[in-house]
């Protein structure tokens, strides 16, 4: 299969013409007890798309509020842009949203600025037509950026891109009448989204954007964001995501901001080789810092020595300097290890013919499942299809209607779910909680866990009820770690998690040689701890060879026959074999469509690319400026064919991702 361009290449040097939307000069910004970040200097172009990262309680949300105005710095300077229009999406949706106006009117509230973009452009037509040489240029290359964003957010067709908008992120078209306060939060977070999508805006700042999305809102989010004109900047600690919309990486830590350019995973490979000879290098300062030591109190008390002495004091105190702050970063860093499991039976777990309801509503039916030691499963499914009762079951916590759950002799299951977080005894000590699940083990031992996650002593003190989110996540996770287990059931593991601490442990379980089912829509996750899913749709669980992309590709398939559903059946037996049987020859039948489809849309993607150089020739003719109905048809073209690139690479992607995950 063949390779289109890059869809984000790395960005060419900046151009003196591209002037700042926003600079920050020097900026800082405290709270209570310390600094979150100082000295940030940081300046936004048009079309600049900037992924910020960092361990939370780094500042980044403070940061995004101090680009949009909604919070002012400690010290330092903001410059915007004069009439700059920014959008800003907290990851709070309360009162944001008015509660009584139905959902179609909601997103249509932030499309107001695009009556204000309608009447610059046919200024801009007007001084075009008036102006010539230099002025004349610069008044087109600023029409032809409004353009593209008046037509990205809609134009002139404003209510079917917001059907279009609201469909994509998952609303069905029976839910665009009814009012905000009939959705629940996540559904209302999407509200909000959408009505960001459709505001008209020169920079977006999204905080955590994929929050509540599903992974079809997710992948349409994606491609969406992909064709945009405006500026982004994007908090995420989804990794797939950062790689695929954003070309520039932002790092705020330990009160330092830093800018790269190039995607996320170039940054992670940079800061990783940093790490590597950060950790040489202070081996090295160490070793300088023992021979200054000992030449200092050697020579400190002679007087021919003396001016010597205090030399290699002020080095030493510098060489010190550094290595307090290598280890400061250093001791940032989050490793964690899981206990192995012990010798158990195998298989682990069978579920033979269970089914269960809630009132009128079948959520599993007929399944049948066998988990062997080793085995590793993703759990997809949209929302509500079943995934938690799934691993309710599996784990022993809830028990089904129908069928029976047969555990092995001697299994040892641990799950962790969301809700059990949400069930903490906010009065008691986050040391004594994870204590109770191991009596077992030394206050010692347990201590030495909570601080691996980053749960020291202070944390360790404190009450449930006044820890964040993110502390009773980790608190969770250690409750888990004290004991060994044969199968850990996770449920949405990440949320809550930072990125160090994703990454830390996904490269514990990627070691860890016991049975895993995971529901996460953390794509990145899934990809390096899982290697099968369990697909989770209409009460069947279907088991497939692959990871989430296979998952968003079966389901594609499922669209286009109909929804034919395949068989769910145990693995072992003389039906299951046949049936993993007939599944591997309808995978090999699948490879042709897939490539046929692949090298369409390389051929479509290369058609694309002829027609947009040929289009930005058109643009740059002077003769063009004189005629300005000519110019708005090619501005309109122009735009129209950036949407259709973002979504033919996108397809490009999924294509060629289904067929790596196929093995074609």
């Amino acid at each position: 299969m063949g390779h289109p361009p890059p869809r984000h290449p790395p960005p060419p040097p900046e151009p003196p013409a591209r002037a700042p939307m926003i600079r920050l000069e020097n900026v800082s910004r405290t709270v209570p007890g310390r600094t979150l970040f100082e000295g940030v200097h940081w300046t936004i172009h048009p079309g600049d798309r900037y992924g910020l990262i960092g361990p939370n309680g780094s500042g980044k949300s403070s940061l995004l509020r101090i680009l949009c105005g909604q919070l002012e710095p400690d010290s330092g300077r903001v410059h915007r842009r004069r009439g700059l229009r920014v959008a800003y999406l907290p990851q709070e949706v309360e009162a944001e949203l008015p509660p009584d106006a139905p959902l179609i009117e909601a997103a249509l509230a932030g499309a107001a600025e695009l009556k204000e973009m309608a009447r610059e452009l046919a200024e801009l037509e007007a001084r075009i037509a008036d102006a010539s040489g230099p002025e004349q240029e610069a008044l087109t290359r600023r029409y032809g950026e409004r353009r593209a964003l008046f037509e990205w957010y809609g134009g002139d067709a404003i209510e079917a891109r917001a059907r279009a908008v609201l469909g994509g992120l998952g609303f069905a078209p029976d839910d665009l009448g009814r009012p905000i306060r009939s959705f629940s939060g996540g559904w209302r977070m999407r509200a909000l989204l959408a009505r960001l999508l459709l505001a008209g805006a020169d920079v977006l700042l999204l905080d955590e954007p994929t929050n509540h999305l599903d992974l079809e809102a997710l992948a349409w989010l994606e491609r969406h964001l992909s064709g945009t004109p405006a500026a982004l900047v994007i908090v995420s600690h989804d990794r797939v995501f950062l790689d695929r919309v954003t070309d520039r990486t932002a790092d705020l830590a330990c009160g330092r901001l830093r800018i790269a350019r190039g995607r996320f995973s170039e940054w992670a490979r940079q800061r990783e080789a940093e790490r590597r000879e950060a950790g040489r290098r202070l081996r090295r300062l160490r070793e300088e810092a023992a021979r200054l030591s000992r030449f200092a109190e050697r020579f400190g008390a002679k007087a021919s020595k003396a001016s010597q002495a205090r030399d290699r004091e002020r080095k030493l105190a510098r060489v010190r300097e550094e290595i307090a702050r290598i280890e400061v970063e250093k001791d940032a860093a989050v490793r964690l290890a899981w206990p192995e499991p012990p010798d158990g039976p195998d298989p682990l777990v069978e579920l033979d013919g269970i089914g269960k309801r809630f009132g009128d509503r079948r959520v599993l039916e007929d399944v049948a499942l066998v988990i062997r030691p080793g085995d590793r499963f993703a759990v997809l499914g949209p929302n509500g299809a079943g995934k938690t009762t799934l691993l309710r079951i599996v784990a022993g916590e809830l028990p089904p209607d129908r069928g029976r759950r047969i555990a092995g002799r001697g299994l040892l299951a641990a799950r962790f779910a969301q809700h059990q977080l949400e069930a903490m005894d906010p009065s008691r000590s986050a040391l004594e909680w994870a204590r109770e699940s191991a009596p077992e083990r030394s206050e010692e031992h347990v201590r030495a866990v909570l601080a691996r996650l980053g749960l020291g002593p202070e944390q360790a003190a404190r009450r449930i009820g006044s820890l964040s989110g993110g502390e009773r996540a980790r608190l969770g996770l250690a409750r888990l770690m004290l004991r060994p287990a044969h199968l850990l059931l996770l449920d949405e593991p990440t949320n809550h998690l930072d990125l160090p601490l994703r990454e830390a442990l996904e490269a514990s379980l990627a070691g860890w040689r016991g049975a895993l089912l995971v529901v996460s829509h953390d794509r990145a996750f899934l990809e390096r701890t899982t290697r099968e899913t369990l697909a989770v749709e209409n009460g069947r669980v279907v088991r497939l060879d692959g990871g989430w992309s296979r998952w968003l590709a079966w389901r594609a398939e499922r669209r286009v026959s109909g929804g034919a559903e395949a068989p769910s059946a145990h693995p072992r037996s003389r039906a299951g074999r046949r049936a993993r049987a007939e599944a591997l020859a309808r995978r090999s039948r699948e490879l042709r469509p897939l490539r046929e489809r692949a090298a369409a849309l390389e051929r479509e993607i290369e058609a694309l690319e002829r027609r947009k150089s040929e289009l930005d020739g058109a643009l740059a003719d002077p003769a063009t400026h004189r005629d300005g109905e000519a110019m708005r048809r090619l501005a309109r073209e122009r735009a129209e064919i950036d949407r259709k690139l973002a979504a033919a690479y996108a397809s490009w992607e999924e294509a060629a991702a289904a067929l790596e995950e196929a093995g074609g």
